[in-house]
């Protein structure tokens, strides 16, 4: 067996796959036996057009050349969707580049400045790594402070998978495996990194959720986009999210939350902004209401 993480990433990616199939679902009939959960390797090779021998290699992690030709063949027999193709063909890849030269903490004056400009809305840089670069003082009032904690842990997944964020996030197990498939969606390029394999050895050690549904090998998930936020001052928040890519060949993203309409969330935000800033003059209806 090959010890390239990359192959065993991919040997993982499609071993979890094939068990997540049915034989009903791709036109094969049901077995009798239900001992091997899914698709057996056979039927993956017949369905893609390629032996068993040689797709029980891939399976193996073995160091065999794959055309685009046969990637594709299998995310048809394996049903992929959009997201799941595209991990299939960066993990089976030559390409050789490495998320090595990419700042790991802050950003240029301007971009935090966009950051900034964004209050009382909670707004942060994150990085092609999914650490965070940089934020707004409204994400620390409705997050907390990031400033307190060591730049190797700002990053979204240890931060999501701590009692904190579980604690405060109401719609957490959701937002949490998004987040998580999003992360591996994106990192295809990089599992053969030390900062990669330090960080899903650290939190499976530390989280049984994450442990588990790192197993499940997730691609692609529906995209969970509002957050719910049980404030200890304002009580319940409603946040939509946007992802913005910053287009300088960093990787780097802008997210932005906003307020949902017709949830109170704005005047809240709006009041733990301002009482955080206490040298201008707030808006002292607003605090009042969403402080009562």
């Amino acid at each position: 067996m090959n010890d390239d993480p990359r192959r065993a990433e991919l040997a993982d990616f499609l071993r979890t796959r094939r068990l997540a199939l049915q034989p009903e679902e791709v036109g094969l009939p049901p077995r009798t036996s239900r001992r091997t959960p899914g698709l057996r390797r056979e039927d993956v090779a017949d369905l893609a057009g390629i032996s068993s021998c040689w797709y029980s290699q891939l399976e193996q992690a073995r160091d065999i050349r794959v055309s685009d030709h046969v990637l594709n063949s299998l995310a048809g027999a394996l049903r992929l969707n959009g997201e799941e193709h595209d991990y299939l063909l960066t993990l089976a890849s030559e390409d050789g580049r490495t998320s090595a030269t990419v700042p790991t903490n802050g950003v240029p004056p301007t971009l935090q400045r966009i950051l900034d400009s964004q209050l009382p809305h909670p707004a942060f840089a994150l990085g092609p790594r999914f650490n965070i670069l940089a934020w707004n003082q409204a994400r620390t009032v409705v997050y907390g402070d990031l400033a307190a904690t060591t730049p190797s842990h700002r990053h979204l997944l240890r931060l999501f998978f701590s009692d904190h964020m579980r604690e405060l996030i109401q719609n957490w197990e959701p937002s949490a495996r998004s987040i998580l498939a999003e992360f591996r969606s994106a990192t295809g390029l990089y599992v053969h990194e030390p900062w990669f394999t330090t960080l899903v050895h650290e939190l499976s050690e530390c989280s049984a959720d994450f442990r588990a549904w790192w197993r499940q090998h997730e691609i692609g998930r529906q995209r969970v986009t509002t957050r719910e936020v049980r404030h200890p001052l304002v009580g319940r928040m409603m946040l939509e999210e946007t992802a913005l890519l910053v287009d300088d060949r960093s990787g780097r993203r802008v997210i932005l939350e906003t307020p949902q309409p017709g949830t109170g969330t704005e005047d809240k935000l709006t009041a733990l902004t301002w009482r955080y800033h206490p040298v201008q003059t707030p808006p002292y209806r607003a605090l009042g209401q969403a402080l009562r």
